[in-house]
Order: structure tokens, then C-alpha cells, then sequence
């Protein structure tokens, strides 16, 4: 009996060796962000409570930990926490932890120069002007967005992403699900007990083709074609909105030290339940663009002796198209909608224009300068001027508030373009390889376009200390 048993786990071990065998290596890493987080004024009005963030003073910490193992020489699997809270919110809050990442890639798929990813996943693509985060000034759906949810480091969706290595062309093809079975707006009981609530999510699919010229100035092309299938958001007739994005972005290094980059896309398609009378509830055309002009220059390549302090330069201008008629009740004749739709993007992180505006029917010019007067010290400081590119006609303008509080926050405006310029200011030291500690400063000051009922300043601190392991 002894026997059998000594030969049945030695049976049961040989068996489970293979399984302890696939792991070849495992890596856990992470980071820390603990910050103190103090903004005033978001809703440029101080001396009512209109509502939104008038005044926050906050401690709040961003953890992520992450483990990557290799099974195999070609299969790999992924999976990243991310816990984001505000300090004394206490171990068992609500929603603060999130699957973050959780993913398997297969490499040489079916076909060597093909690699698969699937699972949940960061689909970033070129500056992110069209993918690079989970939706317009990012967004957490956890317990982070009632605090500072355009500061949350949740950027990730659920998706499948191919990618055809043909150096030096690369070609990716991703689907994503960003919502599943949402409840559709806008049909009433009667006309919604006969939609399929399959029907009803939200599905992008997308092609990016990256090439690499190989010339003495490192140009990169890039070529994509995106699609938003949406049809949590429906007319009286049952119709969704669908929304097609054609691009080309073109990455040049015309003399040393110096980047610049030049990106166009346009939005076709239909756009669905739009406030005017024209039109009603129904769904019409969709002509938007968006184009991006940047540059950055790195100075230490220009003068030796200055080249310890590594001084760069910075500039860009974007162009997000609006619609007159995006927010009266007239108008729309011409069956067509301009607003530009910010889809997925994943730009001007940290700043409180991102927190308060899409990135729609918007002018951005920026300025900026970084430098180290010092070694392991970087200073930085970004001016940032923005224009309504349409004027709505409308006697409010909503802002978006980054703790999710959407109640009195429409200020009244005049029929000026001016929305206000920032300046920004930033100091960083690395403390060790590991560690760094942050301090960024920021200032709002709103346009003409605001009534001067509307027009206090608003402002942001932010200290913190960020630890990766």
C-alpha cells in the first residue's frame, strides 16, 4: 500500500512538472505616488458655492503593482493592480482597487512577424491624440473620480491588438470593447423593449501603419483609420452614432536636436441626439478635423558649455473643430455636425485646462522651456494659451470637474472666443535612481469669453513622491 502511494505522487509530480516548467521567469515590479493634492476655484467662481471644486485639500496615493512572466520563449502573460485613494478613506474602500492590466501576448502567432495581444491593455497610438487613454480627460470608473479622476493613471481598456512586424513598416490591428450593454438613451420605454440590448455597446476597431524611412533625419509616418461604433446613445428612431476617424501623423529631425511633428484627422460618420429643433433627436452627419503642429528642440546640442544644464524648448498649436450650434436650440439646416468628438485621447495630463474642457472646439497654442540649473534637479515651465474655435451662442458653457461633480458648474459667457491662458511650473529631484520628488504650480486665468461674474482664477499644487520598484 506504502508502495502505491510513494508511486502515485511521484506519477502526480512528473505530471506536474511540465506545468512548473512553463513559467520561465517572473518579474514583479511597480510604483508609489503619494501626493499632496490642493486646488481652488475650478468653477472660476469664488464668491457663490455654484457647486464643483471650489476649494480641495487633499492627500491621495496612486500604487500599481505589476508581474510579468514569460510561460514560454513566445507566450507571455500580464497583470497590473492599480489602487488610487484619497488618504483616510480607509483599506476597504470601495472601488479604489482596479484589474488594471490583464493581458497574454503571443509572439511569432501563426506567423513569425505576428504578434497577438488580448486581454486589458494600454492602445496607444502616435501623441494619443485619437487613442492613449480610456476617454476625454481620461477618467477613473473607481472611487479615484469623486477626487481627481484627471489625474488617474487608469488608462487602460479591454481589447485584442495584432501587430505585423515588417521592419521597416509595422501594422496594428486592434478591437476594442469599451462598454458593454449600456442602457440606450433617449428612446423612451416603447421603442426600447424592441432593441437588442446586444446592439447597445460601444466598439472601436482600428488599423495603424508605422513606417520608418531609414533617412539621415529619422522620419516616421504614420497612417490609421479608427472606428467608434456607438450605440449606447440612440435617436427616436432607433439609430446609433458611428463615428469613423481617418489620420496621418509624420515625425521628422530636420537638424540635430530638433523634433517636429505634424499630425491631421478627420471625423465622418453620424452624430445622434443633438439639442436643437431643427433637427430634433435625430441623427446627422458628422464633419469634424483636428490638427496638432509641435516641435521640441534640445539646446545643449547647440553650445557645449550649456549642454550640462540639457536646456530644450517647446512649442504646439492644435485645432479641435466646434459647432455653432453645438449647445442652442437652432440651427443644423445643413444636416451636419462639426464638433470635433475627443474619442480615447490621452493628452495634457496634469493640467487644469484637461481638467475642465474637451478637446473640442478648441485653439491650443503652448510654450515651454525645461532646464537643470543643478544635477538631478529639472525645472520646467509651459504657458498655454486657449480660443474657442466656434462661438456657440449659447449664455453658459459647462465645465467638467474632476470630482465628478457636474452640478452648478455652467458659467455664463459672452460672445468672445477668449477662454483663458495657463501657466504652469514644475521642479523635480531625483532623490535616488528610484525615488523623485515633485512640486508642479498652476494657474487658470479665465478669458473674455467668461462673463466677469465667472472669471476668478483658478489653481493647483501638487507635491509628491513617486517611488518605482
Amino acid at each position: 500500500m506504502k508502495n502505491r502511494i510513494v508511486l502515485a505522487l511521484a506519477v502526480a509530480v512528473l505530471m506536474a512538472a511540465p506545468a512548473f516548467a512553463a513559467v520561465q521567469n517572473v518579474k514583479v515590479s511597480g510604483d508609489i505616488d503619494s501626493t499632496y493634492l490642493n486646488r481652488d476655484n475650478f468653477n472660476f467662481d469664488k464668491l457663490t458655492d455654484a457647486g464643483g471644486v471650489i476649494h480641495q485639500s487633499v492627500f491621495v496615493s496612486q500604487t500599481r503593482l505589476r508581474v510579468d512572466a514569460d510561460l514560454s520563449d513566445n507566450v507571455s502573460a500580464t497583470v497590473r493592480l492599480l489602487d488610487e485613494r484619497a488618504w483616510g478613506t480607509g483599506s476597504n474602500s470601495s472601488n479604489a482597487t482596479n484589474l488594471d492590466l490583464a493581458y497574454v501576448t503571443l509572439r511569432e502567432f501563426l506567423y513569425s512577424p505576428l504578434t497577438v495581444t488580448v486581454g486589458r491593455q494600454e492602445f496607444v497610438y502616435g501623441n494619443g491624440l485619437i487613442l492613449g487613454g480610456n476617454g476625454p480627460n481620461n477618467g477613473s470608473d473607481g472611487q479615484f473620480a469623486t477626487v481627481a479622476g484627471d489625474l488617474t493613471k487608469q488608462a487602460s481598456q479591454d481589447g485584442v491588438k495584432l501587430v505585423l512586424d515588417y521592419k521597416p513598416l509595422t501594422v496594428d490591428m486592434v478591437y476594442i470593447k469599451n462598454s458593454i450593454n449600456p442602457t440606450p438613451s433617449a428612446l423612451g420605454t416603447a421603442n426600447q423593449t424592441n432593441l437588442n440590448s446586444s446592439k447597445s455597446d460601444v466598439d472601436v476597431y482600428g488599423v495603424n501603419a508605422n513606417y520608418q524611412l531609414g533617412d539621415a533625419m529619422n522620419t516616421v509616418v504614420e497612417g490609421y483609420m479608427f472606428a467608434k461604433i456607438d450605440h449606447s446613445n440612440w435617436d427616436t428612431k432607433g439609430k446609433g452614432q458611428d463615428t469613423y476617424v481617418p489620420g496621418l501623423r509624420v515625425s521628422t529631425n530636420p537638424i540635430k536636436g530638433l523634433n517636429t511633428q505634424a499630425e491631421v484627422a478627420f471625423e465622418g460618420g453620424k452624430a445622434t441626439n443633438l439639442n436643437t429643433t431643427a433637427v430634433g433627436s435625430e441623427t446627422i452627419g458628422r464633419k469634424a478635423m483636428a490638427a496638432q503642429l509641435m516641435a521640441s528642440y534640445d539646446l545643449s546640442t547647440v553650445a557645449q558649455p550649456i549642454a550640462k544644464y540639457k536646456p530644450s524648448v517647446n512649442a504646439s498649436f492644435s485645432y479641435f473643430s466646434g459647432d455653432k450650434y453645438a449647445d442652442n436650440a437652432a440651427g443644423h439646416a445643413d444636416k451636419v455636425y462639426k464638433a470635433w468628438d475627443p474619442m480615447f485621447e490621452g493628452q495634457n495630463g496634469g493640467t487644469i485646462f484637461n481638467a475642465l474642457f474637451n478637446l473640442s472646439n478648441l485653439y491650443i497654442f503652448n510654450v515651454g522651456a525645461s532646464v537643470n540649473p543643478i544635477q538631478d534637479v529639472t525645472t520646467s515651465f509651459n504657458w498655454y494659451n486657449l480660443r474657442l474655435a466656434e462661438k456657440t451662442g449659447a449664455a453658459t458653457m459647462s465645465l467638467v470637474q474632476p470630482n465628478g461633480d457636474t452640478n452648478g458648474v455652467s458659467e455664463s459667457i459672452t460672445n468672445k472666443k477668449g477662454l483663458g491662458n495657463e501657466y504652469d511650473a514644475s521642479v523635480n529631484y531625483a532623490y535616488t535612481e528610484d525615488v523623485t520628488l515633485g512640486l508642479t504650480l498652476g494657474w487658470y486665468v479665465p478669458g473674455d469669453a467668461f462673463a466677469k461674474s465667472n472669471n476668478t482664477a483658478a489653481s493647483q499644487a501638487m507635491a509628491h513622491v513617486n517611488v518605482n520598484f
